[in-house]
């Protein structure tokens, strides 16, 4: 605007210098009808020092011309206007626009959220917007001068996306909302509870983009109920998902761990990834003070869950009295890698065991377990010899 002004200022003085003075009156003068005389010899010179000024008119007035169509907003509605100056890259354009709508109430939100869909829509344009620094600047100046009117945007936007569970206009959402709450700490609080109640809803629904919810958790220090993390661990569409479940109810006290417990009482497969998960989760809190949880699931009468807890169990440190529950785990159907790496454990964290094992190898079935320890018990007597 300030190029506008500029330019039409100088059309205006190019104007006033190229215009004769005006006689007093409207009446001709009897200079005026008396004939003229012949062009002197400076007559020429005027002539074409007029001719440059009104060239030089002609080149402000198509500057100004052209300054007028790139700062006129695209026809065709708000989301037309927007969308015109993201496939431009056009920051300035996109502040100002942005401005009308956040500054408009409910109807520059409505018009607002439709762009952002429509974005989101179409080619990840949502990806443009938010990421290039022309636009995001342009978005973060606003941010910056409307606080409030912001928060307002955020809370209709929020009202009305919930449906969309899965769109990036709700990633980006929880990729900004927590961290300006946090930046205005102390204000906004309806806001901050909406998000709140949001994040629940969206974990009940299934926990799409279930990464950003648990960064909103943290930075907001939110512990949503236990009871709303359930519907996803009891999916087996979210199985990819159990694992942040599982390590989230495992920092949740006595309500996450009894959470757990259950989740492996009714999975009741201790090969399923998730109830094996959760196994180690269980044990590890068993090591970690509570005692009594691993021996409950190590004796379990379910072999597969007594396996599985089995093989978190010597993860630990143990003591000799747990021989024979290593050996029998050896001479159960295991695999030939876990029988290999329940032999690493042993040896790292409980060598008392696994001299014995390697002792009394004879006892051991399994081949492929037998052979290392036999390997591992003709490796210590060499080292013996060469000692003596």
């Amino acid at each position: 605007m300030g190029a506008i002004f500029t330019v039409a200022a100088l059309l205006a003085l190019t104007a006033g210098s190229c215009r004769r003075k005006a006689p007093p009156n409207d009446s001709p003068s009897q200079e005026e009808l008396s004939p003229q005389p012949s062009p002197g010899p400076e007559e020429p010179q005027e002539a074409a020092e007029l001719e440059e000024l009104r060239a030089r008119a002609a080149a402000l007035e198509t500057q100004l011309a052209s300054l007028a169509d790139k700062n006129t907003p695209p026809a065709g509605g708000a989301q037309a206007a927007l969308m015109g100056y993201l496939d431009s890259l056009n920051g300035p354009g996109m502040y100002t626009a942005m401005e009308k709508r956040l500054l408009g109430g409910e109807k520059g939100h409505r018009e607002l959220l439709q762009f952002f869909i429509a974005c989101d829509q179409g080619d990840e344009k949502i990806l443009t917007l938010t990421h290039d620094s022309r636009l995001v600047f342009a978005m973060l100046r606003l941010v910056a001068l409307y606080p409030g009117e912001t928060a307002t945007l955020c809370a209709y936007m929020i009202r009305n996306t919930r449906e969309q569970t899965g769109s990036f206009v709700r990633r980006e959402v929880y990729n900004f909302l927590p961290v300006f709450l946090n930046y205005h700490r102390g204000k906004y609080p309806e806001l901050r509870q909406l998000l709140k109640e949001d994040i629940v809803f969206q974990l009940q629904k299934g926990g799409d983009y279930l990464y950003k919810l648990m960064l909103a958790m943290r930075d907001l220090q939110f512990k949503p109920p236990v009871e709303a993390m359930l519907p996803i661990l009891y999916s087996e569409e979210k199985r990819s998902l159990h694992g942040a479940v599982l390590s989230h109810l495992a920092g949740r006290g006595d309500e996450g761990l009894q959470a757990m417990i259950k989740f492996v009482e009714e999975g009741g497969d201790g090969l399923q990834q998730g109830v094996s998960q959760a196994l180690k989760h269980i044990v590890d809190l068993d090591a970690a003070g509570r005692k009594g949880l691993a021996l409950r699931f190590v004796g379990h009468k379910n072999p597969a869950i007594r396996k599985a807890a089995t093989f978190y169990y010597f993860g630990h440190p143990r003591e000799p009295a747990d021989f024979e529950r290593a050996l029998g785990y050896l001479n159960s159907e295991v695999t030939v890698a876990q029988q290999a790496l329940i032999l690493g454990k042993l040896k790292r964290n409980s060598p008392a065991i696994y001299q014995q094992l390697i002792k009394e190898s004879g006892k051991v079935r399994a081949e492929k377990a037998k052979a290392i320890l036999e390997k591992a018990a003709a490796r210590a007597k060499k080292e013996a010899g060469d000692e003596g």
